[in-house]
């Protein structure tokens, strides 16, 4: 009788659906193992991007929009203010278009003819709700002339001011920084710092050594006025790398002054007699002396 009722036992093993003991050890290892990686949520593209941007950089973004609003790549600080133009008997304070003064200076140069003009051109607040748009030409070495436009509106100045830019240069005021086109004037940077000093931070002297109207060997100075429109054009040729030749109108004579060889041509003279000629700023002789006398 109990060999049957084991008999029976053992029937009814086989025939369950529950897995036998070694199975059930076996599945339960199977799902140790794969456990682990069930539970570990697999990381999003977009999730792994955002963790390894980098976090935003308040310099870096100040940077960006300072370079944006600039024409140009490299500005120094004093080119952010501007002058009123000393020949003008003007007060007040120039006005800021574009983030930049309006305080232009434009040349139209061709040594090939002779030709070195300037047009200067302001907007100016005289701080009494009214406003001037100042112009000033003629040739690079005299005092030229002058023109004031008053109005009661600063639009109507802005727009008078940006309709003279665009007349001489061809350019809109806004892209001032552009190539030149064709033979209109060119808009230059300016050092606003030696501009406000009237470019007295050094005097300008030339060689003689021809025994010119009697005079030894030795240097001399320029005049007082020629002395300041020298240091004016060589401060335009640090800020204007190109503006190497510049025609200066001094007196009788008409120069043709080389910032780079440091030379002076008076091109009106049948010789073309050419001179060396130096910078001595207010702290001594400035070394930079190149080029030799063609007589």
């Amino acid at each position: 009788m109990a060999n049957r009722r084991s008999d029976r036992i053992a029937e009814a093993i086989l025939k369950s659906k529950l897995p036998r003991c070694s199975d059930r050890i076996a599945a339960a290892a199977a799902a140790r193992a794969v456990a682990p990686a069930a539970k570990k949520k697999p990381t999003s593209i977009k999730k792994h991007y955002k963790k390894n941007l980098p976090k935003p950089s308040y310099k870096r973004i100040k940077k960006s929009l300072k370079s944006a609003t600039h024409p140009s790549a490299v500005i120094h600080p004093s080119i952010t203010l501007g002058v009123i133009d000393h020949e003008a008997n003007i007060r007040g304070t120039i006005v800021r278009l574009d983030n930049e003064p309006s305080d232009a200076m434009l040349v139209l140069i061709d040594p090939a003819k002779d030709m070195d003009n300037f047009f200067i051109l302001q907007l100016i607040d005289r701080t009494e709700d009214s406003y001037v748009v100042y112009t000033r030409w003629g040739r690079t070495g005299t005092s030229g002339q002058a023109l004031e436009e008053d109005f009661d509106e600063l639009s109507k100045a802005v727009e008078c001011f940006k309709g003279k830019f665009k007349e001489k240069t061809g350019l809109v005021w806004e892209k001032r920084t552009d190539p030149t086109i064709g033979t209109r004037y060119r808009f230059i940077q300016q050092n606003f710092d030696e501009k406000r000093g009237g470019f007295l931070g050094a005097k300008w002297q030339y060689w003689v050594d021809d025994g010119v109207d009697g005079k030894m060997t030795n240097w001399y100075d320029y005049s007082a006025t020629g002395s300041v429109q020298a240091e004016r054009l060589y401060q335009e040729h640090l800020s204007n790398a190109r503006l190497t030749n510049r025609i200066l109108k001094s007196g009788w004579f008409t120069y043709d002054v080389n910032m780079v060889q440091m030379t002076q041509t008076n091109i009106n003279h049948h010789n073309k007699t050419a001179r060396r000629i130096r910078r001595c700023p207010n702290s001594g002789p400035d070394r930079r002396v190149m080029g030799e006398i063609n007589r």
